[in-house]
Order: C-alpha cells, then sequence, then structure tokens
C-alpha cells in the first residue's frame, strides 16, 4: 500500500524495487502483458486505507527499470488492473472514479462505470464477462467493459463493502462476501459479516450461502 512494486530475478530469493522515487509509491493492483512480460502496469495508490494516493497508472517497458505515466485518469484510489490476454493494447483498471477503459495500451482512457469500484474481476476464459462492486451493489458486463448493469439480489441490504471472487474452475461461478451495519444481540456493528452470495449463472443473479 506504500512500498511501490518490487521484482525478484531469482525465485524470490531477493527483491529489488524500482520505483522509490515515483511520485507516489503506493501500488494496489499489478497487471503483465501476458504477450510481452517487459510491459508492466501498475494501479498506484492505497486502495483500502488511503495510506497513499493514487498518481494514476504507470507503465514500464523494460521490465520495471524504468516507469511513465500512462493515460489521464484522475482518480485518489486504485486497485484491480487488467491487460486483455488477446488484445494487448485494451486495459481495464478499477479506482473509486469507476471502471475505465483504454484501447491503446494505457494512452488514453475511458470512463465506462462511475463510482467508488472497489472489486473489479474477469471471468475466467471470457473478456466480453466482467464484475465490479462498489459498497454496496454489484455490477456486470456483458461486452468486455463497454458498459455494466446493476445486478438486482433480493434482500441484500446494509452493504459496507463487497469483495468479489472468481474460479477457472467452473467459469459461471461467482462469489462475494459483504461486510455492512448489522444488527448482533441488539446493538448495530459496524464493518460486520454481512453475508456471502454465490451466482451459478455468470453474475445474472445471486444467492445467499
Amino acid at each position: 500500500p506504500a512500498g511501490g512494486i518490487w521484482k525478484s530475478t531469482d525465485a524470490g530469493l531477493t527483491w529489488n524495487t524500482t520505483t522509490d522515487n515515483l511520485p507516489q509509491i503506493g501500488v494496489s493492483g499489478i497487471a503483465i502483458d501476458p504477450n510481452n512480460s517487459n510491459i508492466i502496469y501498475i494501479a498506484t495508490g492505497d486502495d483500502d486505507a488511503n495510506d497513499s494516493y493514487s498518481v494514476g497508472v504507470m507503465k514500464s517497458t523494460d521490465g520495471g527499470s524504468t516507469w511513465n505515466n500512462a493515460g489521464n485518469i484522475s482518480a485518489t484510489s486504485m486497485n484491480d488492473i487488467y491487460v486483455d490476454p488477446n488484445n494487448s493494447n485494451t486495459l481495464w483498471v478499477a479506482t473509486n472514479q469507476g471502471v475505465y477503459k483504454s484501447t491503446n495500451a494505457g494512452t488514453s482512457w475511458v470512463l465506462k462505470l462511475s463510482g467508488n469500484i472497489r472489486d473489479l474481476k474477469m471471468k475466467p476464459g471470457d473478456t466480453s464477462t466482467w464484475y465490479a462492486a462498489t459498497s454496496n451493489t454489484v455490477y456486470k458486463s456483458f461486452n468486455a467493459g463497454e458498459s455494466f448493469n446493476a445486478v438486482s439480489i433480493p434482500g441484500f441490504t446494509n452493504s459496507t463493502r463487497i469483495a468479489l471472487a472468481v474460479t477457472e474452475a467452473d467459469p459461471n461461478y461467482v462469489y462475494f462476501i459483504s461486510a455492512g451495519n448489522v444488527t448482533v444481540g441488539g446493538q448495530t456493528k459496524s464493518n460486520y459479516f454481512n453475508g456471502l452470495y454465490k451466482s451459478v449463472n455468470s453474475g445474472s443473479s445471486f444467492t445467499k450461502s
């Protein structure tokens, strides 16, 4: 959250960083181009506790030796960032301003979903299907993140934080866990366990587990 990105070239025995001189060294997301491992993107800033603030997406084309700012995103925090495995020019990043998408390798970005996005996941093996979450709403995209629709979840209330999960074991499964303001023993507790939800139809509907 406040220490930069570190790299090992000896299977994790030693580590080095080249980000100490960046304007901000918090990192909450790392994406490596699957077609060229020398191209690395980092989503800057601490998404959990705001210990450090975002200065946008940074990009390296030399395996992390040097970094440059990628694009025009104005957000104070970021988290998940992805490179399309089928088209290295296409990227997605989740920020506190929304989900941004780039189709030119990070030169410019377009806002596709507004809101404080706390989590972003791709359906395994399917870059056309995406799931996003704010603190209290789950969204789904059928068109590679060009647009998102909120998923209606009957009985789901009081949420203050959502975390999403997908699995390659069955790409149709989507899970999320919610924390929220919950009454326990007559007392309202904040950030308390608010439920685990599961979808078996690629996020079209969820049931509480």
